[in-house]
Formats: C-alpha cells, sequence, structure tokens
C-alpha cells in the first residue's frame, strides 16, 4: 500500500515537474486544432507576447497573432504545407505582441499523432530571434551604405575623370604637335616631357575611370573576332622604347600550336597585359621581362590560354602578397614614392579577370623578380582573322588623302585647333563648325567623306546631330566618326541608334585619328562599314551571311562551370530556359512594332545567357536584324525572312534547354 502512494507521489512530481519544464522552457510552445484555434500554450510564449494564458487558450486563433502579411502567408502556403509533409522547418514570421511591438520568430511545426476519433492537432515551437534580427537589420543598413558610398565614389570618379579629359585632350594634342615642329635641344626635351606628363596622366585618368565603371558594373565583355599575334605585336612595339631605354629585354613567346584567330575581348585582354607588362617594367631595373602565351586545354570549337608575364624586378614581400591587389595600395610607402602610380593596374586586371571567370595568380621573390599568370577561355574562330597593317611614324606625314574632306564638329574652340591641326599636317581639306546647327547647315551646302563628331554639345548633342544628318537627301552620306570621354561599349548602341559608324575617344593620339581617316578612305572598308547606305548601291533581299555550320547552342561552358554535378548543371539550364523564353517575347515585341531600341537592349541584356551556351548563330541573326532595320526599315521582305531565322533558332534552342 505504501509502495503504491510512493509511486503514485514519484509520478505526480514527474508530471508537475514535465510541466513546469514545458511551461518555462527557453523557448515558446503552442498547440492549436485543424481551424488554428489555441488549445495550450505555455508560459514562455504568454510572457513574451504579454498575454495570459487565459486569454489566448481556446479564445483566439494562432495566425490572428500574425501580421496582415503573416495571416495570408499562413492559410495560403504555411499550414497547406504543413497538412501535405505533417511538419515544416524555421519559417520566419512577425508576431503582434499585446502592446502592439513585435516579436521576431522562427517556428517549427509538427503534426501530433492522433487516434481516429480524436480531431488533428500541431505543435509549434517558438524561437525568439528579436536580437538576431535587429542584428541582421544593422548589417543590412551597413551593407546598403557601403554600397551608396561606394556608388557615390564611383559616380564621383567617373564625373571627374571625364570633366579631366576635356583639357587634357588639349595638353596631349598640343604635346603631340609640338614634337613635331622645329625645335632646339631645349625646346625638344621641353615638348618630351609635356608629352610625357601628359600620357602619364591619361593613364591614371583611364585608371579612375576604368575603376569606376567596374565598381558600377557598367563594363561588359565583347565577343568580337580578333588575332592574338596581332595583339601581342602592338604590345611588344608599344613597350619595347620604354624596355630599351631601361636596358631592359622584352621578350614574347607564343606556343605554336597557339590558335591565332579567336572570338573573345581583345580590349579587356590588352588592358590586363599592358597594365602587367607595364608594371614588370617599371618595377625592373635591370634583366628581363617577358610575355608567354600557351595552351592550357583545347577542344573542337574553344580553346583556354595561360598567359604568363615574368620579371627580374625588385619582386614582392610574402607579407605583401595579399595587398597588393587592393584599391590604391602598392606593397610599401618607399615603393610609392620611388616609382609612382595609383595602384590601381592589378585592382583592375583582376576584376577584368573575374569577369572572364578566371583568376590573377602571382608568385613573387624579393630581389628576384615575380611572375603573373591567368588562364582564358576563347572560342576558336571559323574564319582567319588578317593581321591589320602597322602604321610608322613616317606613314603619318607621307600617306596621300587624295581629295578627302571633313568636317570637325565641336563646340570646345581647343578641340577643333588640334583636329585641324593634324588635318592641316595631313594636307586633308576640311571645315569647322562649333554647334550642331551650323555641322547642318555646312552639310546641306558642301559634300563632306567624313564627319569628326564632338556627343556632348549643348542645344544639340552629336547623336541628335547625327540622327539629322541620316534624314537629309544627300547625294552622298557621310562616314560619322564620334568624339567621346566615354568607352565605345559603353555608348555602343546608342551609336548604332543615331547612324554614327565610329567612334574615336577623347583624349586621343594622332595615330587613332590617322587609322580612322585612312581606314573610310579605303573604298573596301568604307563599303563594309556598320552604315553602308552612305555608299550608293541597289537594295537586295539577301541577308548578311551568318555561319551555317555552327550548332545553335552547346552546354560545355554550363558543364565546366559545374564541375560536371548534374544539380548545378540543372539549374544552370533551367535559369537559362528561363531566359530564353523571356527574350523570345521581347523579340517578338520589338519586331512587331521595329523598335530599334527595344532589340538593342534585348541584345545588350542576352548576350551573356547565349554566350554561355554558344548560341552565336542566334546572336549574329539578333545584330542582323538590327542593321537592317537601321539600314533598310522598308525592305519587308528581308525582315521578313530575318524574324524567321530567328524565331527557328529560339525555338531549337528553347526545345533543346527543355530536353536537356
Amino acid at each position: 500500500m505504501n509502495n503504491n502512494k510512493e509511486s503514485k507521489k514519484e509520478n505526480s512530481m514527474r508530471l508537475k515537474s514535465a510541466l513546469d519544464l514545458y511551461d518555462n522552457a527557453p523557448c515558446g510552445s503552442v498547440s492549436f486544432q485543424n481551424d488554428g484555434l489555441i488549445l495550450d500554450i505555455n508560459k514562455t510564449l504568454a510572457v513574451w507576447l504579454g498575454y495570459s494564458k487565459e486569454e489566448l487558450i481556446r479564445k483566439r486563433t494562432l495566425p490572428s497573432l500574425f501580421k496582415i502579411g503573416g495571416q495570408i502567408f499562413f492559410e495560403t502556403h504555411f499550414f497547406p504545407l504543413i497538412k501535405m509533409q505533417g511538419f515544416i522547418k524555421e519559417v520566419y514570421f512577425d508576431i503582434v505582441k499585446k502592446d502592439k511591438s513585435t516579436l521576431h520568430s522562427l517556428i517549427n511545426v509538427r503534426e501530433i499523432p492522433h487516434s481516429d476519433n480524436q480531431n488533428i492537432s500541431y505543435q509549434a515551437t517558438i524561437l525568439d530571434i528579436s536580437d538576431r534580427w535587429h542584428y541582421e537589420n544593422e548589417l543590412l543598413k551597413a551593407k546598403q551604405l557601403a554600397e551608396a558610398e561606394s556608388k557615390a565614389k564611383a559616380d564621383f570618379l567617373a564625373t571627374i575623370s571625364h570633366e579631366i579629359r576635356t583639357p587634357l585632350n588639349s595638353i596631349l594634342g598640343i604635346g603631340n604637335l609640338l614634337h613635331q615642329t622645329p625645335l632646339n635641344k631645349n625646346q625638344k626635351e621641353y615638348a618630351r616631357l609635356l608629352l610625357h606628363s601628359s600620357e602619364h596622366l591619361l593613364s591614371l585618368v583611364n585608371n579612375l575611370l576604368d575603376l569606376s565603371k567596374l565598381e558600377a558594373k557598367k563594363i561588359v565583355l565583347e565577343h568580337v573576332p580578333f588575332n592574338i599575334v596581332e595583339l601581342t605585336n602592338i604590345l611588344q612595339q608599344t613597350f619595347s622604347v620604354r624596355a630599351n631605354e631601361k636596358g631592359i629585354k622584352l621578350s614574347v613567346e607564343i606556343q605554336e600550336n597557339t590558335p591565332h584567330s579567336l572570338i573573345g575581348d581583345p580590349v579587356k585582354l590588352n588592358q590586363i597585359l599592358t597594365n602587367l607588362i607595364g608594371n614588370a617594367i617599371k618595377f625592373t631595373k635591370k634583366g628581363m621581362v617577358s610575355l608567354s602565351i600557351s595552351v592550357e586545354k583545347n577542344t573542337k570549337s574553344e580553346v583556354c590560354l595561360h598567359f604568363k608575364v615574368k620579371d627580374t624586378g625588385i619582386g614582392i614581400p610574402k607579407e605583401k602578397l595579399e595587398f597588393i591587389f587592393q584599391e590604391f595600395s602598392q606593397a610599401s610607402y618607399d615603393v610609392s614614392v620611388e616609382f609612382g602610380g595609383t595602384g590601381l593596374g592589378l585592382t583592375i586586371s583582376k576584376k577584368l579577370l573575374e569577369m572572364h571567370q578566371s583568376n590573377l595568380n602571382v608568385t613573387s621573390e624579393l630581389n628576384v623578380g615575380s611572375e603573373f599568370s591567368f588562364n582564358i577561355w576563347y572560342t576558336k574562330s571559323q574564319t582567319s582573322i588578317p593581321k591589320k597593317e602597322t602604321i610608322g611614324t613616317d606613314n603619318l606625314k607621307n600617306h596621300n588623302f587624295n581629295s578627302l574632306k571633313v568636317l570637325v564638329v565641336d563646340d570646345n574652340p581647343a578641340n577643333i585647333f588640334i583636329a585641324a591641326q593634324y588635318l592641316d599636317l595631313w594636307k586633308i581639306t576640311y571645315k569647322t563648325a562649333n554647334s550642331g546647327l551650323k555641322a547642318i547647315n555646312l552639310i546641306k551646302k558642301y559634300d563632306f567623306d567624313i564627319i569628326l563628331l564632338d556627343l556632348q554639345m549643348p542645344k544639340m548633342n552629336g547623336y541628335e546631330v547625327a540622327k539629322k544628318i541620316r534624314k537629309l537627301k544627300l547625294n552622298l552620306q557621310p562616314v560619322i566618326i564620334a568624339f567621346s570621354a566615354s568607352a565605345k561599349s559603353e555608348v555602343s548602341s546608342e551609336l548604332l541608334e543615331a547612324g554614327i559608324n565610329d567612334h574615336l575617344p577623347k583624349p586621343f593620339q594622332p595615330i587613332q585619328l590617322f587609322e580612322l581617316l585612312r581606314d573610310c578612305q579605303n573604298p573596301i572598308k568604307k563599303k563594309n562599314s556598320l552604315y553602308s547606305k552612305s555608299i550608293k548601291k541597289p537594295k537586295n533581299n539577301t541577308i548578311t551571311s551568318i555561319k551555317t555550320n555552327v550548332e545553335s547552342f552547346n552546354l560545355e561552358r554550363f558543364q565546366k562551370m559545374a564541375n560536371n554535378k548534374p544539380e548545378y548543371l540543372k539549374k544552370f539550364r533551367l535559369s537559362t530556359l528561363d531566359a530564353l523564353i523571356s527574350y523570345q517575347k521581347d523579340f517578338k515585341k520589338a519586331i512587331k512594332t521595329k523598335d530599334i531600341n527595344a532589340l538593342s537592349d534585348l541584345i545588350h541584356k542576352s548576350t551573356m545567357s547565349l554566350y554561355y551556351i554558344q548560341a552565336d548563330p542566334l546572336s549574329d541573326l539578333l545584330n542582323e536584324c538590327r542593321r537592317i532595320l537601321t539600314e533598310e526599315p522598308e525592305n519587308k521582305s528581308l525582315i521578313i525572312k530575318n524574324k524567321k531565322k530567328i524565331k527557328d533558332e529560339f525555338t531549337i534552342i528553347i526545345n533543346g534547354l527543355k530536353k536537356e
């Protein structure tokens, strides 16, 4: 008998202990039935909410404690999911306390086992994450503030860099012109120093502008044909003078099996190699600097090239290696003082390589030398890309431009003066205009072969001037070359829409202007220019040849990115499929209204998706469609043919991605 009493007492104590543990647990607990009515709640949760248990049990539903958005989510998503799988883990809800303040919480729910004659009920465990929520909210605010400050810095750098370019164009131009005049020994040295300093300043401004554009994510990768041998030859010619001045041997070696004709972004590659070779020469006092290019991997359609820049310079201490890629930093203060520079070259190179899905690797030993290396994948070009004819300094004076007639349009007198001096030097006939209106009036009176047009002008900017020129009924539409402080890649769609053939960045070197004028003078170049309507020719109903021996798409790049993991490859494929379906709809809208702006936007935003699936035929056809709408908008037959080809490519790719 006594044993029974003791046993009951022990059970009662255990039950009381269990209830105390439940009631005062460090987390909230609540049970509720199918309609959400609260069946029980522990003391911990009641205290958190500021209610007594009696105010809630069988008086309130669990959803009624949530904010309105939470109530809707509970009814439409949360509770149906519990019914389907019997549980749910860590879903965030804001619970409204009695004093109307908010309890930020994570809720776990499970279905309570029941017999056939019992109603279904559920138990929820609630964790108070208010402290974590406030901490994360502060982190989010700090992140947003940092991003805003970074954008403000990028915008400021872009603005100030553009403002610097206008006077710098005059300084660089005058330096080049002065250097070509008869001078005594001292004057020659003054001119050399002026030219050297202005080129150095231009390099610094370009670095600042590039960094601002990278941070603002305004730079995209181009996919154009180029010749790797030509690119490296020009680099070698450019840096050989500087290397010779220091008594350093500069060598370039390209592995024999390296494909010469590639498709990629030669401008970005040139910029990376320019930074690395320039740094190598700067920090090398004796010995050698070398660039070597070899094949890392090779497939039927692509090649991965390995680039290595090696020097016998001052080297970098091991403890400083991690800092050299930071903005505005160099290995030490002494290095900054002795060698100069902003410390941006490696930062920019690293960011450009990240755009190529690559990394910049460095090994270095103090007082022995450094080695920088990286890999980039390129598409092999199906056709051989000819090397561009190089221009010697003497040819800048000796070339015959015959009867070429040029109009220079710029609101800045200094810019007009410098351009005019070069044209005089090359014996080219020209006229000038300091506004868009004056330019239009001159074009109506005289025939011009080429128009050098400033884009940033008051009242009527360069784009507006170009559009008006293209609408004029002229004997011969001129080739229009834009002056701009922006990179060509930044304004390419605007140039195309305005009917502008080419672009010359400010400030420019005389050889850049010379090459553009020479290319425009060449009848073959002129015939193949973007706005071929500038040459009188009969209309035809043929679409510019698009490669037909290339497959519509290929997932090799995605397979590499996914490291052959099926789950990742599936994610890449499905996200691209969604994008292509969206692009197809955008194309139908753009072609229906013949909206060139919308088509340009589509080409811009689809570039990376089409690149990753190697959909070159579709990419080429979209660009061809834009050309047709710009040059021959009334040629319905040609538009219909192009539209059908694009529609077929979209169908092939979308169906293919669905089946993969």
